[in-house]
Parts: structure tokens; C-alpha cells; sequence
């Protein structure tokens, strides 16, 4: 624990309960024949310096084998948890290679593959353990009775592997191959098969490694101490992945526009190291033609697990118009920021990245212009083009339809008020050599009302215009004027004589309202 607190310590802290609860079963096969006897000098000083380093609670098994494998060999088969049952195991390490329990038959060959099925079986009998630890310590020569040096057979190979996944399913199990000094010239290549086809299950749970030739006893211990260092690493490695996968489960639903503003809600489960949640993008699937336009703004590092209304931005078609889009995938992805971010870069773990996605479909309008401005200028402009329409209509239809009254100076009927019809083209002449009925060839002066139509864009409707041709006419002051059906001024009574001072009738001018 003191080495982790050196080498990680924001992690080592939040961790240490954690770290003191995780227990290790720490599995030696060591091989213990005629030919390995050389070696106790150098082996079992450091398995004995490295037991008494082990903390309270953590399982050891020592497994010696030669033609045979021995389970369950007493005072090497220990749980750590006080002085007495460190001192158990140094007693039982102290005949570890010259046991009286060892016969003749026993010392005379190794058969590898007997080692590998007790450790598995030692690792089905402690499944309560979190982490194993194998260290097979030989010069790997399968060298059976009768037969010498063997390769270990295809159909056994396959029976050790299926029962190494079984019982490290789930575990973190590193698995070490000391590798000692083979006898004479031969190769001891069941080991390429260990490692090719029983251990071959390498990944963030399991591990295998070589150590080669450890030829002396403080080499070996010193070996011990960094694996001691390696296991407590990999322990912290492991409390850490195993949060790593528990809750987060991001998930997140979104509502679309029909212009593609999209607003989000995002709903997550913090765990113990990831307490904060950024977004980091917002897209669509690789190859869609629909594009997502991020909004930045809104990537901040928050602590809520709910969030809610978040404007992420718009989703866009790589084509102008409205388009359908079915069964689209949104992507959200998202970071995990912490204040541990330098020190799970060293320890070589990878966060894990939540992203999510959703479907969803409906009508996209893709335009520099929102949809319902669209909309709205579209309905205004068809109305428009309907007013154009009939304003041209209206303005080739247009007649005057009233009366005109004649009156002399004095204000006397000059004969009948005429009711008038002019047609669209036509125009009214009132005065000497007017038209209409409403001729007075004695008079000296004269009046046109003249039809004026404005152009139907400007969707103004057609007036009248009265305006003297010749001679005094007057409207008070207005030598001119307009007459409209449709408002004020509808008559205009008009003063006509050779000048200001020679009065010689008084015209009213009415056009009929239309109803």
C-alpha cells in the first residue's frame, strides 16, 4: 500500500477501502524433482521473505510437483491473517524440495501438465478470492515416466484451457512462467504450448508472462519484491475497471423541430471516480445525409445526472428543403472528466466512453430561413399574387356609374340630371361638345373625367379624375380632383365659367357607391 501511495495517490486514496478488502490467492507451482533440487538454495529464501510480506488476508498455495501434483500439502495451502500462519508456511517452505513425503517415484520425472491442472483446481476451491496470482516455477521439460521429453498432448491442451477460463472467468489472474535452465539439451517447448493454447486468454483480466533464468537468490528476491509491487498495481488496476463498468448508463431522448433545433435531456448514474459529465460531439451515422450542426455552448462539465433542455444544436440535410428522415441515429458522445485523469494515463487505463444514441424520424425543413417565416411569406405571397389577380381584374372592370347635375349661375336646374355609364375604356366630357347626355354646346368651358387605374401590384383600386379642358372649374381652390366608388370623395361640386368672375353653371359630379 505504501508503494501505491508513492506512485498514485489521488487514486490509492479514493481507492483504500477498497484496495484493503480485495484479497489475493497467490498460487506457486514449483517444481520440486531430482533435477530442481539445486535450486532450493535460491527459491525458497525468497518465497519465504515474500510470505512474510504479504498483508492480512491473502491466500497462498504452494503446489510441488514432479511425476505428480500435490494438493493440499499441510502448512502450504495458508490464509494470511497473523504472525502464526506466516511462520506455518515458512516451516512447511523450509522441506519444500526435501520432503520425507517425497518417494523415489515422485523425484523422478515432471509432468507439467499435472502442475497446470492442480492450479486450476486450487483456483475453483477459492473462487471467493478477487485476484490470482499463478507463478509456475520450472525448467519446463514435460519429461513423463517412460516416454522422456514430451510434448503435452493436443486433447489435454484443450481440457486445461476450457478449465483456466472457467475458473478465472471474471477474476483478474496474472499468470507468470519462471522459466529455469533446462537439463542437458533438451528445449522444455511445453511452454510455447502453455502459452499458445492454455493460457492464451491474455487481456484486462488475464495476463501471462516469461521470466527467464532467475539464477541467484537476491535476483529472485528481488524479482518477488516487484511482482509484490505488480500485484498491488494490478489490484488497483482492478477495483478501478470494475468501476469502470459499473452504472454511468448514459441514455438520453431528444425532441426535434421541424427546423432542426434539437433539445436534449440526458439522464447518467455517476459511480465512485466518474462524478462529472461533459459532451464532447453530437452526430449523425457515417454516411447519412443528414449533418448535425453542433452547439458547442452547451459542452460544460457538470455534476447533475439530469439534465435537462439542453439546446444542442441543429440537425441540417446536406440538401436545401424539406426532407423525410427515418429512423435517424443521434449521437451524443460524452467525456468523464476527473481530477485523476494523469495518474489512470499511467496505469494505461482507458475510460470508458458512454456514448448513446436515439432514432428518430420526421420532416426536416434544411433553409437559411425558419420554416414558419418560410411559411408565412409563402401564405403572404399567394395572397398577394390572389390580390394581383383581382386587382387586375377589377381594374380592366372598373365603370363609372352616377349622375350629373347641371345648374346655371343662380343655381337653377339646367335641364334633367343624367344618370351616366361609362364603360371601362370610355370617358366623360362634360361641357361645350360634351358626351353622354350631358352636352351643353352653349357652355364656355369644359370638364373630362378621365378613368385612372393603378398597376395592379400596388393592388391600389381605380379613381376618377375630373380636371378642366377648357374655361374656369373650379373645386374651391382645386383646379382637379379624384372620384372613387369605393370612399371619400365620391362627388365633388365644381364652380365652371369663362374665368373667376364670369360664372356661368354649377356642376355636381356623383358616382353611384357600389354596393
Amino acid at each position: 500500500m505504501t508503494y501505491l501511495e508513492q506512485q498514485f495517490p489521488k487514486l490509492t486514496r479514493l481507492y483504500h477501502p477498497e484496495l484493503e478488502n480485495m484479497h489475493t490467492h497467490y498460487i506457486f507451482a514449483i517444481d520440486v524433482s531430482g533435477s530442481m533440487v539445486k535450486y532450493d538454495s535460491i527459491v525458497t529464501p525468497a518465497l519465504k521473505a515474500f510470505s512474510r510480506s504479504l498483508p492480512n488476508g491473502e491466500q497462498v498455495t504452494v503446489i510441488p510437483f514432479g511425476t505428480e501434483a500435490k494438493s493440499n500439502v499441510p502448512g502450504l495451502e495458508v490464509k494470511i491473517d497473523n504472525e502464526g500462519t506466516k511462520q506455518t508456511l515458512e516451516n512447511a517452505l523450509s522441506t519444500l524440495y526435501n520432503n520425507a513425503g517425497y518417494d523415489r517415484t515422485f523425484r523422478a520425472n515432471t509432468d507439467v501438465a499435472k502442475a497446470v491442472e492442480a492450479v486450476n483446481g486450487s483456483m475453483r476451491n477459492n473462487q471467493d478470492i478477487d485476484m490470482n496470482v499463478v507463478v509456475i516455477i520450472t525448467d519446463f521439460l514435460n519429461d513423463l515416466p517412460g516416454q522422456g521429453e514430451t510434448p503435452i498432448h493436443s486433447g489435454l491442451l484443450v481440457d486445461l484451457n476450457k478449465n483456466f477460463e472457467n475458473v478465472t472467468d471474471g477474476k483478474h489472474t496474472r499468470v507468470v512462467a519462471m522459466k529455469l535452465p533446462p537439463m542437458g539439451t533438451m528445449k522444455g517447448f511445453c511452454l510455447d504450448q502453455l502459452k499458445e493454447e492454455v493460457f492464451n486468454n491474455t487481456g484486462v483480466t488475464r495476463k501471462f508472462d516469461v521470466v527467464d533464468a532467475i539464477s541467484d537468490q537476491a535476483a529472485i528476491s528481488h524479482w518477488f519484491d516487484q511482482l509484490a509491487r505488480e500485484i498491488m498495481t494490478e489490484k488497483l488496476k482492478a477495483v478501478i475497471e470494475i468501476d469502470n463498468a459499473r452504472n454511468l448508463n448514459p441514455r438520453f431522448s431528444t425532441n426535434i423541430d421541424i427546423d432542426g433545433n434539437t433539445i436534449a435531456e440526458i439522464h447518467w448514474k455517476p459511480n465512485k471516480l466518474y462524478t462529472k459529465l461533459q459532451i464532447d460531439s453530437t452526430y449523425t451515422d457515417s454516411g447519412s445525409d443528414f449533418y448535425f450542426k453542433n452547439n458547442k455552448g452547451v459542452w460544460q462539465i457538470t455534476t447533475d445526472t439530469v439534465i435537462k433542455d439542453i439546446k444542442l444544436g441543429r440537425l441540417k440535410n446536406k440538401s436545401i428543403g424539406l426532407h423525410r428522415y427515418d429512423n435517424e441515429a443521434l449521437n451524443i458522445g460524452l467525456m468523464l472528466p476527473t481530477d485523476y485523469d494523469s495518474e489512470l494515463k499511467r496505469l494505461s487505463i482507458d475510460k470508458p466512453i458512454p456514448d448513446t444514441s436515439t432514432e428518430r424520424s420526421g420532416w426536416l425543413w434544411t433553409f437559411w430561413l425558419p420554416f414558419w417565416l418560410c411559411v408565412t411569406l409563402l401564405v403572404l405571397l399567394i395572397i398577394y399574387i390572389f390580390l394581383v389577380i383581382k386587382a387586375a381584374g377589377r381594374n380592366r372592370s372598373e365603370k363609372f356609374e352616377g349622375e350629373v347635375s347641371l345648374r346655371d349661375a343662380t343655381g337653377n336646374i339646367v335641364g334633367p340630371s343624367p344618370r351616366i355609364y361609362i364603360s371601362p375604356q370610355a370617358s366623360l366630357k362634360i361641357g361645350a361638345g360634351g358626351n353622354n347626355k350631358c352636352n351643353l354646346s352653349d357652355a364656355p368651358w369644359s370638364i373630362d373625367v378621365v378613368k385612372k387605374t393603378f398597376s395592379p401590384f400596388s393592388l391600389k383600386k381605380p379613381v376618377f379624375i375630373w380636371k378642366p379642358s377648357k374655361g374656369y372649374v373650379r373645386n374651391g381652390d382645386k383646379m382637379q380632383g379624384k372620384l372613387s366608388r369605393y370612399g371619400s370623395p365620391t362627388s365633388v361640386s365644381l364652380k365652371c365659367g369663362e374665368n373667376r368672375q364670369n360664372i356661368t353653371h354649377r356642376v355636381t359630379i356623383n358616382i353611384k357607391k357600389k354596393k
